[in-house]
Parts: structure tokens; sequence; C-alpha cells
């Protein structure tokens, strides 16, 4: 049993050209000359067709080859205007690529041998150009070199306008190449098979993972998946009531759930992209950023909540837990719950600033819930036996030493009461009377790392931002409410400015995604329409969660996101640099494992590190690679059978030389700029690269131009920037 192997053989001189020359030859030879060819008269036009279409297909092939080949080198990017991006009720539109096989695996092997490096580096002549265009550009340049050297630097050498229109002719063979890095060939071995990339909107429930360092592309991709997002809808049957009361079933086409931005650095190119095409999709647009206090809408991040202890949860989550500090974040929390609490009891929506006041001064909430709990307790003149025992009481608890006399007569009448009626008291009001036990000195010591915090969260103008005043209707500004903008689709952008302050970014975006996860539990039991009548607990709602810098947000409530709140309709798309980010951000590589393994479609990027690389070769299948091998031997014995004075063999044979994923770590390492490997459902890899925006300029808003433009010049590389303050 033989398997016969066949290797590509496109990393070589295109010979096709001169078998097309030399068939075209023969077919003008064989109408005219026909006796050259031996061939008859009567048959001579029939043979040049048959020639003529042997030079055809040669051409063809050659051209086919020859274009391999430019493409291993240079790949010219392609544009696309934001309107013509494919949009599916079913699919999500990747980028144009193809499935990387074994095929391809053994192309890219044949560009790193001696034979095929020719084939993938610059020519000598492209060298020679450039040589002459960096010449050109010093001062003192002759006018001739400027004038070749502009030549040479255009896609053609000549171009004319005709009829209003410029065309353009004879293609610069060493134009310069996109300056995009890498290695082209890595998308050039599959060039003739590209093609777009769909993948099932469903697959897209496991969450997506989007990797690559600084300045590749990542954010791009993000704005091209946003603007899908947005754009897309969906066809739903409504009931609608008509005019003569019956009930009737209606199909509309609705936007496709709410769509979702966290952008920690501020990217002015995200927050037009997500204006512009929600006003082109007619979605509300939602605008949330802190730092910009004028127009942004107003959030109370522990506002909104399924459980009364999430309050407490969000602002500690926010204290180092680790060592000597964990006991102290304990504190933190348990004084927060008592606080929320008792606001609560008194139907008080908690906010940081309230959180703030009252951890500096607990009696004040003591002497405040106090009042509030006699008036409920229905105690008839509370407040004259109030003060008539603030005037007459003579001996203070040893427990409320520390307490004011109207406090301790607040606590006396409490307790007589409830004593004498038999009532317990709530847990609201004990745990602020302990919370009053302590000494003044030692509450603000076990106290000190929240107050910080809060410090940060209500000074200047996040105190407006952060801590609604719900009763002022004066301020025309949009409170944020998660529930509300899922119903509407709105699309919602949230800008932290992390690079000012990164403890109040990590903790306001924290906090929304502890608020969203709170409420997927509740559209998970209840249905997006909770609260309405005939509303169907099955109604779900989708949300498309974008996170650039994912890593920033990734707290202890992330990981319930990633794998309960899908149930919810809650899809996750992050974007980050390497695998280490969210090891660093955890502080556990366990925790870190967990996050990866809960991303079902991997995008990657250039990275700058194996092992972030190894995150998706890993998980790939293993090829087997071939090589050409030639051997010859000569024996100059004297072979007296068959009369030879000597005996030549030459053997080709094709071989496995190696077995290795389908991809490597360096392939990856080394992508240019745009492109990257996807995988897909678990087991399909895909080369991707995506198109640049082809748009005019953003109409944006008076206010929020002013905002791009500030954002514009502000805007920095994310990559180690607190390194760089730093230094």
């Amino acid at each position: 049993m033989s398997t016969e192997i066949q290797l590509d053989g496109r990393l070589r001189p295109c010979y096709e050209y001169q078998a097309s020359v030399n068939a075209a030859v023969m077919s003008f030879a064989a109408t005219k000359m026909p006796y050259l060819m031996g061939v008859p008269f009567v048959s001579s036009y029939a043979t040049a067709i048959g020639l003529g279409l042997l030079g055809v297909a040669q051409y063809y092939k050659g051209r086919k080859l020859r274009r391999y080949q430019e493409g291993l080198r240079n790949l010219q990017p392609f544009f696309i205007q934001t309107e013509d991006l494919p949009v599916s009720e079913d699919e999500f539109w990747l980028g144009r690529g193809y499935e990387v096989t074994q095929v391809h695996a053994q192309r890219m092997y044949e560009c790193n041998t001696p034979n095929g490096i020719p084939y993938t580096k610059p020519s000598k002549a492209y060298n020679r150009a450039r040589q002459i265009s960096r010449k050109a550009k010093k001062q003192g340049a002759s006018w001739p070199i400027k004038t070749l050297a502009k030549r040479l630097d255009g896609q053609h050498f000549v171009t004319v306008n005709l009829g209003g229109k410029k065309v353009s002719l004879f293609k610069n063979p060493v134009a310069p190449y996109p300056n995009v890095g890498g290695e082209p060939y890595l998308h050039g071995v599959g060039i003739e098979d590209e093609t777009d990339v769909l993948t099932p909107l469903k697959s897209m429930e496991g969450h997506v993972l989007v990797m690559g360092t600084t300045g590749c592309g990542k954010t791009r991709a993000a704005e091209i998946f946003l603007t899908a997002d947005i754009a897309r809808k969906i066809k739903r049957t409504i009931q609608k009531r008509t005019p003569s009361g019956d009930i009737e079933k209606q199909t509309v086409s609705q936007p496709d759930g709410c769509v979702v931005c966290f952008d920690p650095k501020g990217d002015p190119e995200l927050l037009a992209r997500v204006y512009s095409e929600a006003k082109r999709a007619g979605r509300p647009f939602i605008f949330f950023h802190l730092g910009e206090a004028g127009i942004s809408a107003r959030y109370n991040g522990v506002g909104n909540f399924s459980r009364l202890s999430e309050v407490a949860t969000r602002i500690s989550g926010q204290l180092a837990g680790s060592g000597d500090s964990a006991a102290f974040k304990e504190f933190a929390w348990r004084f927060i719950s008592i606080i929320a609490k008792a606001l609560f009891s008194m139907g008080l929506r908690p906010s940081y600033q309230d959180i703030r006041s009252y951890i500096m001064d607990m009696e004040s909430l003591f002497i405040r819930y106090a009042e509030h709990y006699l008036a409920e307790l229905g105690v008839s003149d509370w407040r004259v036996l109030v003060d008539d025992l603030v005037l007459t009481i003579k001996k203070v608890p040893e427990n409320l030493k520390g307490a004011s006399r109207r406090s301790v007569a607040l606590d006396s009448l409490i307790q007589s009461f409830t004593q004498a009626n038999s009532i317990r008291v709530t847990p609201a009001y004990e745990g602020l009377l302990n919370a009053v036990k302590y000494d003044a000195s030692y509450f603000s010591k076990i106290t000190a790392s929240l107050l910080p915090l809060l410090e940060k969260l209500c000074s200047g103008d996040n105190l407006e931002i952060l801590s609604p005043d719900y009763s002022d209707m004066n301020d025309t500004r949009p409170i944020l409410d998660w529930t509300q903008a899922i119903r509407q689709g709105a699309a919602v952008y949230c800008g932290f400015a992390a690079m000012v302050d990164r403890d109040v970014a990590s903790a306001v975006s924290n906090s929304m995604l502890s608020d969203l996860l709170s409420l997927s539990g509740k559209i998970y039991q209840s249905g997006i329409n909770y609260g309405v009548d005939a509303a169907s607990s099955k109604e779900r709602a989708n949300v498309y969660l974008h996170l650039d810098e994912a890593n920033e947000m990734c707290g202890d409530e992330y990981i319930p996101i990633l794998n309960k709140a899908r149930g919810a309709g809650l899809r996750v798309i992050a974007y980050t640099q390497s695998r280490q980010d969210f090891e660093v951000r955890l502080g556990d590589k366990a925790k870190a494992q967990v996050v990866e393994s809960n991303y079902n479609t991997i995008i990657m990027f250039r990275v700058k590190t194996e092992d972030t690389a190894k995150l998706l070769t890993d998980q790939l299948k293993e090829v087997n690679i071939y090589d050409l091998s030639v051997g010859s031997m000569i024996s100059p014995e004297l072979n007296v059978d068959d009369e030879s004075l000597m005996t030549t063999r030459i053997n080709n044979s094709v071989s496995i030389v190696k077995t290795q994923k389908l991809l490597k770590p360096d392939d990856i390492i080394s992508l240019p700029k745009g492109q990257a490997y996807a995988l897909l459902e678990g087991s399909k890899l895909y080369k991707l690269r995506f198109p640049l925006p082809k748009e005019s300029a953003h109409t944006l808003p008076p206010e929020l131009s002013l905002i791009y433009s500030k954002m514009k010049k502000q805007y920095r590389s994310y990559d180690n920037w607190w390194e760089k303050e730093a230094a």
C-alpha cells in the first residue's frame, strides 16, 4: 500500500508565462506556416485554436501563481463603508479570511525554507527604490531624485484625467508596502480562498475574547463589531389592540437588544462610532463619562439591587482583601451594610454620598433612624418624651459612653417601649446601636481603608454624577437605569477616564457590572418586563456588552457574568492585551484560568508573549508537515550484465519532516496590523483581516463634538501608561 503526496510547488519561477508565449507563437505558426510543424493545411486552424486555448490556460495559471507570490510580500488593505457592513439576524460578520487547514500550514512552512525566503522578503529592486525615496526626503536632494522618488512611491507610474475621472496606468512593481509590519505571507498563503467569514449569532452567546497588543487593530475591530450590533434588527411578533377592541398579532422590526460599550481609556473614535451608529439605526443614545459631568448621564452605582447586601459588596469589593487587609475589608462591608439597611428601612435609596457621610458620623444616622422607628412603632408624643429624657437622664449606659444624650434618650425610650410591648427591635436598629457603641478613634481606624475610596467617589464633579439628587427637578441630565436602557434597546457609551483616576474608574465600572449581574438574575427569573401587567417570564432581551481593556473591570462579579448571565441574554465581547492581564487584576492564576475558559470564541491579533499566543494554539490539532528530499547516487563500477560503465540513480521522495500544531505561537506574534486568527465554535480556525473604515466625518452634536476634540487631544496609548506617568 502506498500513499501519494503532492506538494503545491508554488515557490518557483513562473514557467507558465513562457509556455503561454510558446503556445501563442506555435498557434500563429500553425495558421501561417503549418508545413514547419508538419501539420496538414486542412487541420492547421484546428491546431492553432487548440494551441491558443492552451496558451490562454497557461497564462491564467501563471497569473494565478504570480498573484499568489505577490500576496506573500504585499497584501493591500481593503476599505468598506460602515453602511455596507454585512448585518444579519442569524450571523455575525468577522471580516474577510479563510479557514486554516493543513494545506496552509504546509505553505507557511515552505515560506520559511531557504527556497521560500526569496519569495516572501522584499526584492533588491524594492529595497533600492526605498533607498531613493529616503534620499529624496533629505535636505538638498536634487530635482531628478525627487521626481523619480515621487514616481517610485506611487502605486502607478502614470495617472491621467479622462472626463473628470482619474485613470491609473502602468502599475508600479516596486510600490511601497502598507505600513502594517508583520509577515504578509501569513494571509497570502490563503488569499485565493478568502471570503466573508460569518459565524452563527448563537455562537456569540458563549462570549468572545479579543486579544492583541497596543496599536494592532483591536479597537478598530471593536468599532466594526459595535456597528454590526447596533445596526442589527430582528423581527418580532407583538400583540396590538385594534380600535374595535380586538387583539391582533403584528410582525415588526425591532433593534436586537441593548448595546453597551465600556471604555476605560476614553477612545474618541469609539464614542463617535457608537453615537453615529445609534442615530443611523434610530436607537436611543445614552452618554456617561466620568470626565464630562456637564452633559454626562448620572448613575447611582448602589441605587439598584436585588439584594440589599449587594450595596456593601459593590463598594467593599474595591478594597484590598489580601493579608491583613482582609479583616478591615470585612469591617467595611459590615458597616456599609448597616447603613444601607437603615436607609432602605426609611424608604431612602442609598448613594455614595450617604454612605460617606454616615461612615464619618454614624451617630447622626442612628438618631435619624431611631426617630423614624419611634414614629413607625406608633409611640404617642415620642418627641416630648425624648426631650424630657435628654434633660432628666442621669446615668448613661456603659455601652453608650461616647454617644450624645439624645442618642441615649432615644435608645432608652425604644428599649422600654419594645420590652413593655414584647416587640423585637429591627435588625437595622440593632446594627446601628452596635455601631455607635464603638469608640470614635477605634471606629475611624477600622474604616480607614474605606474613606479614601469614598472621598474619591464623592469629590468634585463625581459627586453630581455618582450621587444624583432624585428630587432635583431642575437637573435635566438623565439618570442611567439599566432596566429602562435594555427595554428601549439603547446604545450606551460609558467612559471611565481611567488615566485620570484609576481607582474611581475601577469602582464605577465594577459597580455597573454588578448592577448588570443583579439585573440578569431578575430577568432570568421574571423576564425583562418584570413588574408590568401580563408580562411573560420568558421574555428576554439581548444585551451586547463590549468591554475595552476588560482586565481593568475584571472583579469578582466578572466570572458570574460570564458563566451565568448568558441565560438572561447577556453576551460579552471582551478586549484585552495579554493573558497575564486577568491574572494581575484578579491576583489569582486559577481565577484567571476560569475567566479564559468561559470564552467560546477567541480572536487574537498580534501579541507580544508566547504564553498569550498559546492560549489559542494549545487548543489546535496537530498536522503533518511534508518536504521533498532529492537523492542521487553514481557508481563508477563496470556492469558486465547490461554493458554499462557507470550507474546513476536519482530518487525524489516526499516525507514527513515533523508534526506540529496547525498554528505556531510565532505566527501570531508575527501578524501584521489589522489581521488576526479566530478560533470559532471551539474547533474551526480562521485567518482574518479587518477593513479600514471609509466614511465621512462624524456628525456629532455640538456638545459631543467638543468632547470628541478634547478626547482626541488627550488620548494616548493605554499600554503601561502608569509607568510613563511615574517616569
